[in-house]
This record gives C-alpha cells, structure tokens and sequence, in this order.
C-alpha cells in the first residue's frame, strides 16, 4: 500500500465513554498501516475539552466523538456541545471532526455542526469504513 504520510506520526482525541468502544478504536488504530498515532482517549466531552484546550499549541490532526455520554448538556448531546467547543478555537480549524455514534440522528447532527459522521451500526459490519475516513482525514 503506498502512502504519502507513513513516516508521520498523527494526533487522534477519541471521545468515548463506553470502554468496549475506546478498545475497538484502539483495535482498529492498532490496524490502520497508513501512518502512526499518538491518541488520547476520553470518557467525557468536558474532559475531551480539556485536553483539547491543553493542545492548542500542537492541536490534534483528527478527532473523533460520540454523541451520547454525560447528561450535562441536555437537550444537547454532549458529543454535540464539545464540537460546538471545538469549532470555537481557531487553532482546530484545520482539524478533521468526525461524529462516531449510534444516535439516530446522527446525520442530521452532524450535516448541522459541519462534521463528518460514522454510525456505529455501520461500523461494526464494515470496519473497513473506519479506515476510509482515516485516508480521507490524515492523509490529504
């Protein structure tokens, strides 16, 4: 597999409450033979925020979010109000967001904030589309 960005080693935020699904990022980051990583994960948007903002001076290259952890935020889905967050620091403005979820409407989440979208449900029958959105985030 030819690859423009093999020897480049690429920031990942992950956040994600459920330890099973931080396990099958890692899993599948652990595949990818695109480039290396160095990733973060998080089990709260606040704490995702937070290492965010600790970051701006070397933001992450991509980061990834579900919608649904903490409560804190409702109506919104907390995944929801950390992309609004992010949007927000100019420093992340060349960062690729992608919404990784099972909400129902995720689509519609994610066409309203700007950002990409993988459903869970998906994923989980077609991880290969996992790596797709890492060639099309990571390696432009």
């Amino acid at each position: 597999m030819y690859n423009r960005v093999m020897n480049t080693k690429k920031k990942i935020l992950i956040a994600e409450d459920s330890r099973e699904w931080q396990r099958y990022h890692v899993y599948l980051l652990s595949k990818y033979e695109g480039c290396e990583f160095d990733y973060t994960l998080t089990s709260s948007a606040q704490e995702a925020l937070s290492i965010a903002q600790e970051h701006l001076n070397e933001p992450f290259d991509l980061i990834l979010s579900d919608l649904q952890m903490e409560t804190d935020f409702l109506p919104k889905y907390a995944g929801e109000w950390f992309i609004e967050q992010i949007k927000l620091l100019k420093q992340y403005d060349n960062t690729g967001i992608v919404i990784i979820s099972a909400t129902y409407n995720i689509s519609f989440i994610a066409a309203t904030l700007g950002v990409d979208y993988l459903s869970k449900r998906n994923l989980v029958n077609n991880p290969d589309s996992y790596y797709f959105m890492l060639d099309e985030k990571l390696l432009r």
